[in-house]
């Protein structure tokens, strides 16, 4: 390190160095293709995993991605911070862990980013992905979809 650098780093001030945010620490992986989900609940891929789709019961009824479960948007922080016994009353599957990954779909994908923003907040060690295409890429590339050897 120059002299002038460590000059520059001396002087700044505390209010200065406070504005620097801190690391990510969570645990978001990326986005999960189609081609992976298929792959996923067809159970070519041996991770266990959790997919939570978080449109609104009404949208779900138009159909919804084999072995997901609806928890709306709007439930989404409070059901992650419920205990797990709880989780599986209300839901019907175990409570997420971090021991799996747990993707997020919505419609389009806008919904399960901020379900995935919520959802870290509340439980940083969970393993979240997100299926950004959502459900309307889904039902465009399911259509003549032929099972997986």
């Amino acid at each position: 390190m120059t002299a002038a650098i460590r000059s520059v780093l001396a002087t700044a001030s505390n209010t200065t160095r406070r504005r620097i945010a801190p690391a990510r620490l969570y645990t978001t992986k990326p986005d999960v293709s189609f081609s992976e989900l298929r792959q996923i609940i067809h159970g070519v891929s041996s991770s266990p995993y959790r997919l939570i789709d978080v449109r609104e019961p009404h949208e779900v009824a138009s159909g919804r991605v084999p072995t997901a479960t609806n928890i709306p948007l709007g439930e989404v922080a409070a059901a992650f911070a419920l205990p797990s016994s709880e989780f599986k009353a209300k839901y019907g599957i175990d409570r997420p862990t971090p021991s799996e990954e747990t993707i997020f779909y919505c419609r389009s994908g806008k919904r399960s980013q901020d379900a995935i923003d919520q959802v870290e907040k509340v439980d940083p060690k969970l393993i979240t992905r997100n299926y950004r295409g959502s459900w309307l890429n889904y039902a465009e590339n399911a259509l003549g979809d032929k099972p997986l050897k």
